[in-house]
C-alpha cells in the first residue's frame, strides 16, 4: 500500500480560507489481490499568506454505507473500531492519537462507500516559522459529514472547508425587511375582486295567477338570483 498524503488546496478570501484535500480523488497503488483502499484525513494547510494552520482535537467517525466493512488497520497509529451503530460499524479516528505535526492521517479500509463525520470540539493552531503554535478561531464552512468511495489499491481524500476567524466573519448575512401597502382590495386580490352574493328571488302573484318574480342581480362576479316559484 502506497502512503499517499495530499495537502490542502488553497483559495484566497476576506480571511484565510482553505480546503482540506480533494474529495473523491485517488492515487493508484501497486497490484494486490486485497480489496483494501484507504482514506486520507488532512490535518494541515498553508494559507495564501504562507502561514501554516494545524487542525487539532479532531475526531472523525467513519461509517461504511454499504455495510461491507472489514477494517485492516492503518498507518501512523491505532484506531478505535467502536462497534455497530444502527447497523453500521464505526471507525473513530482522533488526531491527538497521531503525530501532532502530521499533514494527514491515512486509514486503511475495505472498498465501499463511506461517510466521514467531523465531530464538534475540533480546534485550529497557527504554526509560526519557528514552530511556535498559537490557538486561533476558525469556522467550518462545509458540512461536517462528507461522502467518499474507497476503491482497492487507492487513496481517497476527505474534504472540509475552513475559514480562519469566528463565525461572524464567515457566516453572517443580512436580512432586508419590506412591507407592501394596498389601498384598494382589487390591488391585493387581483383584477375584478370577489363577486357578491346573488339577490333573492321575487315572490309570485296571488289569486291563481301564475307570476314569476325576477331575482335580484348578483354582485360583481356573483351568480344571479333564482326566480320565484308558481303559486
Amino acid at each position: 500500500m502506497n502512503k499517499m498524503i495530499r495537502g490542502f488546496g488553497l483559495l484566497a478570501a476576506a480571511g484565510a480560507f482553505f480546503t482540506a484535500g480533494l474529495s473523491g480523488c485517488s492515487s493508484q497503488g501497486g497490484e494486490s489481490t486485497s480489496e483494501v483502499g484507504s482514506i486520507s484525513l488532512p490535518l494541515a494547510a498553508n494559507a495564501p499568506s504562507g502561514v501554516r494552520y494545524q487542525l487539532r482535537n479532531a475526531t472523525f467517525d467513519i461509517r461504511n454505507r454499504d455495510y461491507y466493512y472489514g477494517g485492516v488497520g492503518g498507518s501512523g497509529g491505532g484506531y478505535n473500531y467502536g462497534g455497530w451503530d444502527g447497523g453500521q460499524e464505526v471507525v473513530t479516528v482522533n488526531s491527538e492519537d497521531h503525530d501532532p505535526n502530521a499533514s494527514a492521517i491515512l486509514v486503511d479500509l475495505e472498498r465501499g462507500r463511506y461517510q466521514v463525520t467531523l465531530r464538534p470540539g475540533w480546534s485550529f493552531q497557527k504554526v509560526e516559522e519557528d514552530g511556535t503554535k498559537t490557538n486561533v478561531e476558525a469556522t467550518l464552512l462545509s458540512a461536517s459529514t462528507v461522502y467518499i468511495r474507497v476503491s482497492p489499491h487507492s487513496t481517497s481524500w476527505a474534504q472540509y472547508n475552513f475559514g480562519i476567524g469566528d463565525s461572524s466573519l464567515w457566516l453572517n448575512g443580512k436580512v432586508n425587511l419590506d412591507i407592501n401597502v394596498y389601498d384598494d382590495p382589487d390591488q391585493y386580490y387581483g383584477y375584478g375582486g370577489y363577486g357578491g352574493e346573488g339577490g333573492g328571488g321575487g315572490v309570485g302573484g296571488s289569486g291563481g295567477f301564475t307570476s314569476t318574480g325576477v331575482g335580484g342581480a348578483g354582485g360583481a362576479g356573483g351568480a344571479a338570483g333564482v326566480g320565484g316559484s308558481d303559486w
